[in-house]
């Protein structure tokens, strides 16, 4: 039996607004994103669709938790020091909060 080998060539058009990216510089520019950022308590609610009295009485205010959030033990939650304070969260940290832990405590596991 014979066997054809053949190299073809095909061309592939790429609209102007798209771009080709290595796939590992798209990982380097998602984990990237949010470098930086500090997001408030009204970002924290968006993203984790929960009200602010609900992250404050289950998460933030939560004694389990308050150590290993606050910012001044590494963590990435900026607590309010006066009334007229805010909350601040560092964006990366919370992001990885709300995608690898948030689900326990919706669930009500503690």
């Amino acid at each position: 039996m014979q066997q054809l080998e053949a190299e073809i060539l095909v061309k592939i058009p790429v609209p102007e607004e798209m771009v080709l990216v290595n796939k590992i510089r798209l990982k380097e520019l998602e984990e990237n994103e949010f470098a930086g950022k500090i997001f408030t308590m009204k970002d924290f609610a968006e993203r984790s669709n929960r009200s602010s009295k609900w992250l404050k009485d289950n998460i933030l205010n939560n004694p389990q938790l308050v150590k290993k959030l606050n910012i001044e033990n590494g963590g990435f939650v900026y607590y309010p020091q006066s009334q007229s304070d805010r909350w601040l969260f560092n964006a990366k940290g919370l992001i990885k909060f709300i995608d690898e832990e948030l689900g326990k405590y919706l669930c009500g596991i503690k």
